[in-house]
């Protein structure tokens, strides 16, 4: 009797060990499963995606039409802010012609420059970065990114964006990033573009910037 009651103990001690580990195993596994879907949004190394906002919008947004003027010179700006705070790494140009064209980054408040860039774009109508001293960007704080249209003294052309009618598209979001309105300044000058301001059914100049969220 006694070698059989400790089979039972021993066998019930057997059956409570693979049922903790079985425990601890699909606690592992929901573990993992949920820091997974928590950085599903960085990279592999942890970092946020980084995000160009215009071109993504002008690539995936098929009811606006481009086209393209040729008065100038201008300051053509776009008012956005970021819904996370971050970080821009970059400016960027995709005018219609080569050139080496001036963007600026501004304080929309206080009409500040925060950062200045000339891109040499080589390529017609395509999007050239170049890199910046890193600007924190608080969330939610507006700023203005501005690109004029005059290139090496000459004025160049630049493109638009319009929907069929003249109806409103702005504001819009892509990823972290909205867009309220355009605007615009005539000058050639790095001059903050308030001349017509508001601007919500064109879209000028399409300067590009890369947002990296914290």
């Amino acid at each position: 009797m006694l070698a059989k009651t400790g089979v039972v103990a021993t066998n019930e001690i057997e059956y409570k060990s693979i049922d903790f580990m079985k425990t601890i195993v699909c606690c592992g596994l929901l573990i993992t499963a949920l820091l997974s879907l928590g950085g599903c949004q960085k990279n592999e190394n942890g970092a946020s995606p980084a995000e160009t906002p215009i071109v993504s919008f002008m690539s995936s947004e098929t009811s606006v039409t481009t086209g393209t003027r040729t008065s100038g010179p201008w300051e053509l700006g776009i008012v956005f802010s970021a819904s996370v705070a971050g970080k821009i790494t970059q400016v960027g140009s995709r005018m219609p012609d080569p050139g080496n064209y001036r963007v600026i980054i501004w304080d929309n408040d206080t009409k500040q420059i925060l950062r200045q860039k000339t891109i040499a774009q080589t390529a017609p109508n395509t999007l050239t970065i170049g890199d910046i001293e890193s600007l924190p960007v608080a969330a939610n704080k507006r700023l203005l990114i501005s690109i004029n249209s005059q290139a090496d003294g000459v004025v160049k052309k630049y493109g638009y964006a319009y929907k069929t009618g003249g109806a409103e598209f702005l504001p819009f979001t892509k990823g972290s990033i909205l867009v309220y309105n355009a605007c615009y300044r005539q000058t050639s000058t790095a001059t903050f573009p308030d001349q017509t301001m508001n601007v919500k059914y064109e879209l000028y100049g399409f300067p590009e910037l890369t947002f990296i969220a914290d």
